[in-house]
């Protein structure tokens, strides 16, 4: 409990600091994708929010289903919501086998012609993990969620930009799935009828993984203070993660109240006291002066 023993004021500096620390270490991938992008924020956009639409499990192949798909493929089609599905299930590699359903039927006609049309080469399906999963975060529901925020949000990465309010964000991905995927979870397994839609936990997920991080270099990149500040300023107004690491900080007395502090705890951890980089550390400095 020597934790207890540094000054607060030393504390809530260090945390400031260390989220900051966090939001640089995220960028450095937003900014390797979008020099692969040739520097287009909107393809950089989509290919980061495909793969944390995967969360941690499916977070690979969702990440190679984006970068098989090009957003301006997906764009021709926006207005056609089974067109969207087709693509993104086709390329998923979810529309290979002899499925009985008209849905499924109905898919794979329209893969057909999208995958010569486009010349498009689909990720294998072995990838896709459903082990060690609820089937509410099953990859099909994860990608007919994915479907639907394509479907309903045009310009999706410029509304982000102009959004002043986490609620305007929020708002934009509280989406179901299409009909059919309320009577299943997979293809041709009926199951009870369910809405299916991205919980508020979710939603939190992807705020402090893509939204901000992105919101974060944007600012930086193009010279927006005020950008750059509402990245700090959102992460204040989500509620604090729950994960073993906060709970250990928790057990140390050290609380967390909101998402700031849960990412700059979380970086604490990783980056400094499982290397015992305690010299670099303004708590560990201190506690270790205290001790002297």
């Amino acid at each position: 409990k020597d934790i207890l023993k540094v000054d607060s004021f030393i504390i809530n500096q260090w945390i400031d600091k260390l989220a900051i620390e966090r939001l640089e270490e995220k960028s450095n991938r937003i900014n390797e994708l979008l020099n692969q992008q040739n520097g287009n924020w909107e393809n950089t956009f989509y290919i980061q929010l495909a793969q944390n639409f995967g969360f941690k499990l499916n977070s690979q192949p969702f990440e190679l289903l984006a970068k098989s798909l090009p957003l301006t493929y997906l764009g021709k089609h926006k207005n056609n919501q089974l067109q969207l599905e087709a693509m993104l299930f086709g390329q998923a590699g979810f529309l290979d086998d002899d499925g009985s359903d008209e849905y499924y039927k109905s898919l794979q006609k329209e893969y057909r012609f999208l995958k010569a049309k486009f010349n498009l080469k689909p990720v294998e399906k072995y990838l896709w993990k459903f082990l060690r999963s609820r089937p509410g975060n099953f990859p099909t529901i994860r990608i007919a969620q994915f479907a639907m925020l394509i479907f309903k949000s045009a310009a999706l990465f410029s509304k982000i930009i102009e959004s002043a309010k986490i609620e305007e964000i929020k708002e934009f991905f509280l989406v179901e799935t299409s009909d059919y995927w309320k009577t299943h979870y997979q293809f041709n397994k009926e199951s009870v009828n369910k809405t299916k839609s991205l919980g508020e936990d979710s939603v939190d997920v992807l705020i402090i993984n893509t939204i901000i991080p992105f919101l974060f270099v944007y600012g930086k990149e193009t010279g927006n203070e005020t950008i750059k500040n509402r990245a700090l300023d959102f992460l204040e107004k989500i509620k604090t993660e729950k994960n073993s690491i906060i709970q250990g900080w928790s057990d140390l007395g050290l609380r967390s109240d909101n998402a700031l502090t849960s990412q700059a705890l979380i970086h604490l951890k990783n980056n400094y006291c499982n290397i015992k980089n305690c010299l670099n550390c303004q708590i560990g400095n201190q506690i270790i002066y205290k001790i002297q």
